[in-house]
């Protein structure tokens, strides 16, 4: 295994163990199961080993035939239900485990907003949240368990076999050893092609969903057989790399069942000999007798169990690191939780979220004064994005934020929404910290539009009025009617009811940015953060809808990012900021009457 394999396994195992201390308690209630399993074994083995002897013609000192059949049912029905309970305590330490990382990453998902684009594809994310927490399942559920049983049965048997034959003892305790030691050279690479086969299945997965979502474009444009074949090559490297896990795995399985079978085979050998005379050493006394030679070699196969089961477990193992990778990398991007808001997977859902295009199920209470000081942001991996930037916008001020792909513009919005939390200085609104402020609070003030808002498979009106439930119908069409698209809705065969889906319901580029904005004023927020709603579209649409935020947005606070090589800002804009590499080197205003600068 190379370094740039063992950094991402190193990374993930703190993160794996700490979550599964959260369910020690169902995973030590798994392991004292499995242990309770082997003490009525041993007892079970114990009775069949002496009614043995006793029927081939060694009559005695051990339990009548009749009472140790009596017996031994309950030893195998208390052995099956504590196997079952085994079981049971594990699944339950896999649902609670499985629940939980899941509710962090909904809420992961809720707090990024729309830079959960930046964490990766729909696609990517989908496989995260559910082929990558459901490959922790294993892991508590058979692999920590087992880990507790690979050491207490061997151990259980070794004591039970010692009075026995302390040659028999030494011999499992000697081979014992190298099983674990194997599982651990096999699973270095295993843990690698797992990472391998999970890293293939997030990018088929993205690219199934990308090819689903423009296959109406990719057929318009006759490029669909292109679109196929990208997914046919996103198949095919799952299907290797996941030939290379099945390849590591049964060898692993191979060898230790060999390793194994040799063990017990050396056992079974010792003690024919024993029970011949030929081998006098090795055990007490005078000759080996059948009832204790019966004994050892039932428990034999059983002392090898657990660790047979640990070496195919390791797999588990190697699978939910590979998971855990993915599922740790997609949390540290989330920006740490408010102090002020109830904390818990629960209620963080329960927030009212913005959408792509404005804010919660709440109105917004007008514009407000916004002021960064001495502001800092760096990114997980280092990279710094904000370098102690401040500036001041007042209340119903419209802002342009100008500067290449890369300067920081994006970032100042996302602090500002809430998608990312500073990491120096401090963001004011009217005054407040913006960290003290809790989101239901903050975000129905808030209106969201960027270049691609996101639609749901519904209904026109119900994706402008998401989140506003029993709203007014009357304030649908006046907010369709300020964002320019009244007539254009009307004039659909379906109106308010027409369908959105891949295709944008029949709406163009211009229409659906229109829809966005429509957004925005249905909740009539005070705060517009706009990060370059008109990259996407031609001239012509762009300068339209240039003039419907023009009015639009009148006495609102309003942020919009645009891209260095946008033209000089149009007089509806009070002032321009431009960026370039997280810093601000120009702040000018337009001069054409504005509100003036505190």
């Amino acid at each position: 295994m190379t370094e740039a394999d063992r950094a991402p396994e190193a990374a993930a195992k703190p993160w794996l163990r700490t979550r599964a201390r959260t369910v020690r308690g169902w995973t030590g209630l798994a392991a004292a199961a499995g242990l309770a399993a082997t003490l009525a074994w041993i007892g079970f083995a114990a009775l069949l080993a002496s009614v043995a002897a006793q029927w081939i013609g060694q009559p005695g000192a051990r339990p009548s035939t009749a009472s140790a059949l009596a017996v031994a049912p309950l030893l195998l029905v208390a052995r099956s239900l504590s196997l079952a309970l085994r079981d049971w305590a594990g699944s339950r330490a896999s649902l609670r485990l499985r629940g939980t990382v899941r509710d962090e990453l909904l809420d992961v998902l809720a707090r990024l907003g729309p830079l959960r684009a930046a964490a990766g594809s729909d696609g990517a994310l989908a496989t995260v949240l559910v082929e990558q927490v459901d490959a922790l399942d294993g892991y508590v559920a058979r692999y920590r368990p087992q880990c507790v049983l690979a050491i207490g049965v061997p151990l259980l048997i070794v004591i039970a076999v010692l009075p026995q034959s302390w040659l028999a003892a030494l011999l499992l305790g000697a081979t014992a050893p190298l099983i674990p030691l194997f599982m651990l050279l096999v699973g270095q690479g295993a843990a690698a092609a797992n990472r391998h086969q999970a890293e293939a299945l997030a990018t088929l997965g993205g690219r199934f969903l990308d090819l689903v979502r423009g296959l109406p474009a990719l057929r318009l444009a006759g490029r669909s057989e292109w679109g196929a074949a990208a997914v046919h090559e996103g198949a095919q490297g799952y299907r290797r790399s996941s030939l290379r896990v099945l390849r590591l795995a049964f060898l692993s399985s191979t060898v230790l069942e060999l390793f194994a079978s040799l063990a017990i085979a050396m056992v079974a050998l010792y003690l024919g000999l024993a029970l011949l005379g030929r081998f006098p050493a090795g055990h007490y006394g005078g000759p080996m007798q059948l009832d204790a030679a019966l004994f050892v070699l039932l428990l034999a196969p059983e002392f090898f169990t657990p660790l047979r089961q640990l070496g195919t477990d390791y797999h588990l193992r190697a699978q939910a690191l590979a998971a855990a990778t993915a599922i740790a990398d997609l949390l540290r991007r989330a920006p740490p939780p408010q102090p002020s808001v109830v904390q818990g997977p629960s209620a963080d859902r329960s927030e009212p979220a913005p959408t792509k295009a404005g804010g919660s199920s709440a109105i917004g209470s007008g514009p407000a004064a916004i002021e960064f000081d001495q502001v800092s942001l760096r990114h997980g991996d280092g990279r710094l994005a904000l370098d102690r930037i401040s500036f001041r916008v007042a209340a119903g001020e419209r802002v342009l934020l100008r500067g290449a792909s890369g300067s920081g513009k994006s970032s100042v919005l996302a602090l500002l929404a809430g998608f990312l939390a500073p990491t120096g200085g401090c963001i004011r609104v009217d005054g407040r910290d913006l960290a003290t402020l809790p989101r239901p609070a903050w975000w129905p003030r808030l209106a969201w539009l960027e270049q691609r808002p996101e639609w749901f498979a519904a209904s026109i009106g119900d994706n402008v009025l998401i989140g506003l439930d029993g709203a007014d119908p009357a304030r649908l069409w006046h907010a369709l009617t300020d964002a320019g698209l009244a007539a254009d809705v009307e004039a659909l065969p379906d109106g308010i009811d027409t369908r959105i889906d891949a295709d944008g319901g029949g709406l163009s580029g211009g229409q659906l940015q229109r829809l966005a904005l429509a957004r925005a004023l249905v909740r009539d927020a005070g705060i517009w953060l706009l990060d370059e709603p008109l990259a996407q579209l031609d001239p012509d649409t762009a300068a339209d809808l240039q003039r419907t935020l023009a009015t639009a947005s009148r006495g609102r606070t309003l942020l919009m990012a645009s891209h260095e090589r946008t033209q000089a800002a149009d007089p509806w804009i009070d002032r321009v900021l431009t960026l370039a590499a997280g810093r601000i080197v120009e702040d000018r205003p337009v001069l054409h009457g504005g509100p003036e600068r505190r």
